[in-house]
């Protein structure tokens, strides 16, 4: 084009064609750039590139009407085509404003007016009223002719509106400035020439329209066109003294206007003077209230921003921050419909906003008004509907942290609005950018200082905490590896260095589990190699971190675990042997024996269990102790142990019950030879520390041709020891069938005594204790008898021992004490006087006790109870004990003993001479009475030895003060010789047996006769 107007110039007769080309080419010039910058609205410049193309139509019309057709009608086709760029120049500018300033700024709106009315009076005076009182033009030719100067006071108000607002002075808006100065200079010239002179063409008028048709094609085709229908945001009124003097100076125009009519005496325009001033008056007043409202806008924003900035001053977080920014922005547009605000901060490069989830928002470095419809999907959801969005960065300059570009406020609302508080949002979006750096900041002192605290705590801990490189050398092993390990310095050492070289490949492969992922459990167990060699035992963790820049390895965390796992497995031992002997205990046991049972079952072999009880263990415990009886179980262990053959187990099940598994067998008949083995070893005696003690077993045996179930064999086992003691103890006894009869028996037995004992359905017997000497009746020893409804008259050994076993001896007991002295009180009561008379003492009555009954805590309680209630002489009271209650030596027997004996109850030792008979006892307790047992009656008058024995005990408890009565007398040989010996009491048969209560009445009241009774005496 500038080559074009140089020609033009040079040949100014052939202007129809470089005129052409010159406006051509400026509306070619605005589509490719169109076309190549892609401004978001491009109506705008397609409007000015149509008015350069009205522009030289009218050029052409006009050369072709004048220089061809040789027409100077006026006006023509071609003002038309003249006219026309006014309009289309003003409807592309007002396009640019409205993108632009968005109708916000009302100040710079007014400003413009202002000058565009000072400067219109201008025209008005020397153009307008000129053509308009030119007598030779029509009414349409003046029409045509003011219609020119006010398009140019049109171009000129639009240029002033586009020019006025600060900020966005990119070079197109700089070009489109000269070519639209261009266009009104050669306007208003041309016009002066024709009101007062002649036009010729190639002067330097023409110029400026070639400067029109070059600066707005090189307008469009500068890169910086787009901005021209991008917002800008809004400035603060510019109140600068340039800009009051210019307004000043328009204002001036028209009172100068008149003051020089008037000085030159035409007053003809005062009325249009007077006008444009009132105008001009006005636009000032509204100035004036423009500036009032802007104030309180400002007040009112800078309220909002000095609240903002309180909250994010206390905010600690992003997320406050975030809150505080969008109530700041709540408040900045309360009446937007369509108002949101996210707050997104830089993570990892991209910037992600708050709410439910994360969403990506583009990095920008300058504020940008851009429709939502341009951004992410998920961002544009986040907007609700909101059409444009308004980009402020959140950035820091000199930021100490790196990147200046620390977030984003995103603001989403109405484009008009958001282009009014753009100065706004971005001083919040300042205000945000320090209180999230101070946030991060402080974040970031927080995480150094809880750094070096986590090190100073993995540098103290117990634990070893390694990371290994990917050829797993180790690459930092924390301190705490001296400690554990033994190595002051494990860098760079293969880990496989650690452990015992059986174990390598197994640390290898776990290794590679680990990196590859195939390893879900994150705990190992490994033995590790201390620096002096020795082994430990490790419990290892480890976290896959090769992929965290901060770490870059596999990360081990070791823990010695060396005395755990020896407990572990010492408690492992505890809960399956026995504690004392280190035997197998009963879970084992059951566990092995289940066991065995499924591999018999697959060989077709025997599986036998034994179940093995030391006889009168309970004797060796009370009478020398429990560590004697610890001592010798464990002495009992070893014996047994070494009679089994290696498959074979023996066990330990509670107290001195023994029991042993014996696996393969070919048939039962092995089973028992191994029975018979364990016995044998009992044959010699065991020599402990207190010396030697010989103690017996007896032994159930039960093999799997009897049952092939564990439990069931268990049983069957139990039976055959119970029928082996029952046998005589000392042997073993194979399991019958029989047995488990007799268990079912034993066991209606034992329901049916808890409901005799409720009942009271039981009976005393009372076998008579006489004067070996005269035969008279000295007292009575209660029996009780079970007459059972089925099975008869029960007898003492049949259920005693069910009764201590289940408790049930303690009532049982007691019933038989209360009825024994209440019957014994009522013959008293009934031969007291005539046994006086005969020099004779009351009644007494004898009452046995079990063990378990005199360890009761109640019984003397009992016994006070029973004499209280009676009235019996405390004194013809025998309470008779066997050696086993003695035995235990405890203060307790004696204290109980010794209440006794002040209540004045006698104590008898029953069957002496069976147990550990001991005449300490005579004088440790306070004894009354001694009953040989029968056993030793029976020998007398057949052998010297026996009666030797049993004299000797009746002179030494004579010599003691103890009374002796012999027990079992069936015959008169028996009689005579005890009473030779000097024992002056004797029961049994040959006296009595035992009586009912009623026929034990009869024998006292004939007892208590005058002549007296003689019940088998000598005399």
């Amino acid at each position: 084009m500038v080559l074009l107007t140089v020609v033009y110039y040079r040949f100014p007769a052939d202007r129809i064609i470089w005129w052409t080309g010159i406006g051509l080419s400026s509306f070619a010039a605005i589509v490719v750039g169109v076309r190549l910058n892609r401004p978001a609205h491009a109506a705008s410049w397609y409007l000015l590139a149509v008015a350069n193309l009205s522009f030289t139509i009218g050029e052409v019309v006009q050369v072709i009407q004048t220089n061809y057709l040789h027409q100077t009608a006026f006006p023509s086709l071609a003002d038309a085509f003249y006219l026309a760029e006014f309009v289309l120049y003003a409807l592309g500018v007002w396009g640019f404003i409205r993108w632009r300033t968005a109708h916000q700024d009302r100040g710079s709106l007014i400003d413009a007016l202002t000058l565009t009315v000072g400067l219109a009076l201008l025209s008005w005076m020397y153009l307008v009223v000129p053509y308009a009182r030119n007598p030779e033009l029509t009414w349409f030719q003046k029409a045509v002719s003011i219609a020119y100067p006010l398009g140019d006071v049109l171009v000129l108000a639009m240029l002033m509106r586009l020019l006025v607002p600060r900020g966005g002075k990119s070079p197109a808006v700089v070009l489109l400035t000269v070519g639209t100065v261009g266009l009104l200079v050669s306007d208003v010239l041309y016009g002066l020439i024709q009101l007062h002179g002649v036009w010729r063409i190639g002067t330097p008028v023409e110029l400026g329209w070639a400067v029109l048709y070059t600066a707005w094609g090189a307008a469009a085709l500068h890169p910086s066109m787009v901005e021209l229908t991008r917002p800008i945001p809004t400035q603060p009124p510019d109140i600068s003294r340039g800009r009051i003097a210019l307004l000043a100076v328009a204002s001036l125009i028209a009172p100068t206007m008149l003051v020089l009519e008037v000085t030159q005496g035409d007053a003809a325009n005062a009325a249009v003077i007077g006008g444009f001033s009132a105008v001009l008056f006005l636009l000032v007043l509204s100035r004036l209230a423009g500036v009032v409202l802007n104030h309180r806008h400002a007040v009112e924003r800078e309220r909002v921003l000095r609240m903002a900035g309180a909250s994010l001053a206390g905010a600690v977080t992003v997320e406050q921050v975030a809150d505080a920014v969008r109530t700041a922005a709540s408040a900045l547009v309360p009446a937007e419909p369509a108002h949101v605000a996210l707050l997104a901060v830089g993570d990892e490069g991209t910037l992600r906003a708050d709410g439910d989830g994360p969403i990506e928002v583009e990095p920008v470095r300058e504020s940008r008004l851009v429709p939502v419809a341009t951004l992410d999907a998920g961002l544009a959801a986040r907007l609700e509907g909101a059409p444009s969005a308004l980009i402020c960065p959140l950035v820091l300059e000199k930021r100490p942290s790196g990147d200046p570009l620390i977030g984003a406020l995103v603001v989403g609302g109405t484009e008009h609005r958001l282009t009014a508080l753009w100065g706004t949002l971005d001083i919040l979006a300042g205000q945000a950018a320090l209180a999230v750096e101070r946030v991060v900041l402080n974040d970031e002192i927080n995480r150094r200082n809880s750094e070096l605290y986590f090190r100073t705590l993995v540098q103290s801990a117990s634990d070893v905490i390694l990371i290994l490189r990917a050829d797993d050398t180790i690459r930092y092993a924390s301190s705490s590896a001296d400690r554990v390990l033994g190595y002051p310095s494990l860098d760079g050492q293969a880990l496989t260095d650690l452990v015992p070289p059986e174990d390598s490949r197994a640390v290898n492969q776990a290794l590679l589990r680990m990196r590859t992922r195939e390893q879900a459990e994150q705990r190992e167990h490994w033995r590790l190699l201390r620096g002096d060699r020795t082994v430990i035992e490790a419990e290892v963790r480890w976290n896959d971190l090769r992929d965290d820049p901060t770490v870059g390895g596999l990360v081990l965390t070791l823990r010695d675990v060396t005395d755990q796992r020896q407990m572990e497995r010492e408690l492992t031992h505890r809960a399956f042997h026995d504690s004392l002997t280190g035997l197998a205990n009963r879970v084992l046991f059951q566990d092995r024996v289940g066991h065995a049972l499924s591999r018999s079952g697959r060989r077709g072999t025997v599986t036998g269990v034994l179940f093995i009880d030391l006889d009168d263990f309970k004797v060796v415990n009370d009478t020398q102790g429990h560590a004697v009886g610890d001592e010798l179980l464990v002495a009992v262990s070893l014996r047994i142990s070494t009679a089994l053959r290696t498959s074979d187990t023996a066990a330990r099940l509670g107290g001195d019950e023994f029991a042993v598994l014996v696996e393969d067998a070919l048939s039962p008949a092995d089973v028992g030879a191994t029975a018979s083995a364990v016995l044998a070893v009992f044959e010699e005696p065991f020599k402990l520390s207190s010396g030697a003690v010989r103690v017996a077993a007896s032994v159930g045996v039960a093999t799997t041709e009897d049952s092939d179930d564990g439990a069931e064999l268990l049983t069957h086992a139990d039976l055959a020891l119970y029928s082996a003691k029952a046998a005589g103890k000392r042997q073993w006894c194979h399991y019958r069938p029989a047995l488990q009869a007799g268990l079912v028996e034993r066991h209606e037995l034992n329901e049916s005594l808890d409901e005799a004992i409720a009942e009271a359905a039981f009976a005393l017997y009372y076998q008579p204790i006489v004067d070996l000497i005269s035969g008279g009746l000295v007292g009575f020893e209660a029996l009780v008898r079970w007459p059972h409804e089925r099975r008869g008259m029960v007898l003492p050994e049949e259920f005693i021992s069910l009764a201590e076993e289940s408790g049930q001896i303690v009532p049982l007991g007691a019933w038989v004490l209360e009825r024994a002295v209440a019957e014994a009180a009522r013959w008293q009561r009934q031969t007291r006087e005539e046994r006086a008379a005969g020099g004779r003492g009351p009644l007494r009555v004898s009452v046995n006790v079990s063990g378990r009954q005199f360890r009761d805590a109640g019984f003397v309680d009992t016994v006070r109870r029973a004499l209280d209630q009676s009235g019996i002489e405390p004194s013809t009271l025998v309470l008779e004990l066997t050696e086993t209650v003695l035995m235990r030596r405890d203060e307790r027997v004696r204290t109980d003993m010794q209440m006794l004996g002040d209540l004045g109850v006698q104590i008898a030792i029953d069957d002496f001479g069976t147990g550990y008979s001991s005449l300490s006892y005579l004088r440790e307790f306070p004894i009354s009475i001694l009953k040989i047992d029968k056993s030793f009656i029976d020998g007398l008058g057949h052998s010297q030895q026996q009666y030797a024995l049993v004299e000797g005990i009746a002179r030494i408890a004579d010599t003691l003060g103890v009374q002796v009565i012999a027990e079992g007398i069936e015959n008169t040989v028996q009689r005579d010789l005890l009473a030779a010996m000097g024992c002056p009491l004797g029961q049994g048969y040959l006296f009595a047996r035992p009586l009912t209560t009623d026929q034990a009445g009869l024998l006292v009241q004939e007892d208590a006769r005058p002549a007296g009774l003689h019940i088998g005496g000598r005399g």
